[in-house]
């Protein structure tokens, strides 16, 4: 339960909402799928519903997970800029070409 609250309390305030109702649809997938189950119903179509729910459901929870990677690369572009302005040029260059040296070392394992 932690993990959740902590979780919830990482979105911004716009994808809290989104957020809730894809949980909501997933639970509601499940639990059509649930009783589907109970009722031992076989086939294409019993299955059908409960399977589009919860895909809907997925994909509702992937656009709130996008959304808030987006808004925290955006944050953190607008907070690096700042930093880089208030540099000199080549002070700047120098920062940049270290950074990118760290990272592409980290992405090509040098």
């Amino acid at each position: 339960m932690e993990a959740i609250d902590r979780w919830r309390e990482s979105l911004p305030e716009g994808a809290q909402v989104e957020a809730v109702t894809a949980a909501a649809v997933i639970g509601g997938g499940l639990l059509i799928g649930a009783l589907t189950l109970t009722h031992r119903r076989r086939g294409f179509f019993a299955w059908a519903i409960p399977g589009a729910i919860l895909g809907l459901g997925a994909v509702l929870l992937a656009d709130v997970l996008l959304d808030t990677r987006n808004e925290r690369i955006e944050e953190a572009e607008g907070r690096i800029a700042e930093e880089l302005a208030s540099l000199d040029p080549i002070a700047r260059a120098q920062v940049l070409k270290s950074v990118s040296e760290q990272q592409l070392g980290a992405v090509f394992g040098s």
